[in-house]
This record gives C-alpha cells, structure tokens and sequence, in this order.
C-alpha cells in the first residue's frame, strides 16, 4: 500500500505542477495580449486590472507550488522528520500568507473595478477585504499560539 500512496502521492505533485504552469502561463499570455492591443486596453482602462490578475495568477502558483514542493519532499520522497515539526508550520504560515496576499489583490481589483461601474455592488469586494484581513489575524494568533514553550521559556523578555 504504500508504494501505491507514493505513486499517487507523485502524480498529484505532477499534475500541481502543471498546473502551477498553466497559471503563470496564463498571466503571461494574458500580459502579452494586452500589449498587443494596447490601445484599446488602456482605451478601455483595463491595463491596471491586466496586470494585477496577472500577479494574482503568479501568486497562487507559487502557493500552489510550494504546496507541491512540500507533498513531494513528504509524500513521495519520505522527507519527515518529527523533531523538526516548526518546518510544517512554517510552510503553512507561508501558503496561508501567499493566499492572503492573492485575496488582497483580488479584493482591492474588484473594489476599484466596483466603484467606478456600479457602487451599490462593492459590498462584495470589501467583505473579501474583510476574509483577507481575518485570514491574516488568524495567521498571526497561530503564529503566537505556536510557538514552542522552550522558544518561549529561553527568550530575555
């Protein structure tokens, strides 16, 4: 069973992979075909939004690629090591921060594309503001609830 999990394990990772591919590729091809027709884009003011959900692309790929660096060293390769149990927090705090960050440009693109169609409409946006910045304070209390007691009992303060 084991070798089976390990295989499935891998072509996950495989497929993350591609598809952390296809994302930046996305964002590429999608920066390309505004340049292309860069008169109209900037005509039409959607260049900023181009550009931002590009980066957004780019940002959930690296989460999704870090996710996946993180199954392979696990999963496939049999990397663990218990006593080194601050690498997974460490790796969760990084791909909750790197989400965090993809909700944020998502938010604030919605709020300026929102507020200058149809106002009545931002409610949307900012309740995504809203999720980002709750994300980011429960990453800050597993921050602080994780810390190792002996960290905590060695530190001057």
């Amino acid at each position: 069973m084991g070798q089976v999990s390990r295989i499935m394990f891998a072509v996950a990772a495989a497929l993350l992979l591609v598809l952390a591919a296809a994302l930046i590729g996305y964002a590429g091809y999608q920066l390309v075909k505004a340049m292309a027709s860069a008169s109209q884009v900037l005509a039409a003011g959607d260049f900023g939004y181009i550009v931002i959900d590009s980066v957004g692309y780019v940002v959930i790929a690296i989460a999704i690629l870090d996710v996946t660096k993180h199954i392979f060293a696990e999963e496939v390769r049999g990397w663990r090591d218990r006593s080194r149990e601050h690498l997974f927090r460490e790796s969760f705090h990084k791909f909750v921060s790197i989400i965090s960050i993809a909700i944020f440009l998502e938010g604030l693109v919605l709020v300026f594309k929102v507020s200058q169609d149809e106002v009545r409409l931002l409610l949307y946006p900012v309740l995504l503001l809203f999720v980002a910045v709750a994300m980011m304070v429960g990453l800050a209390v597993s921050q602080r609830l994780g810390v190792a007691p002996d960290r905590d009992a060695d530190s001057p303060n």
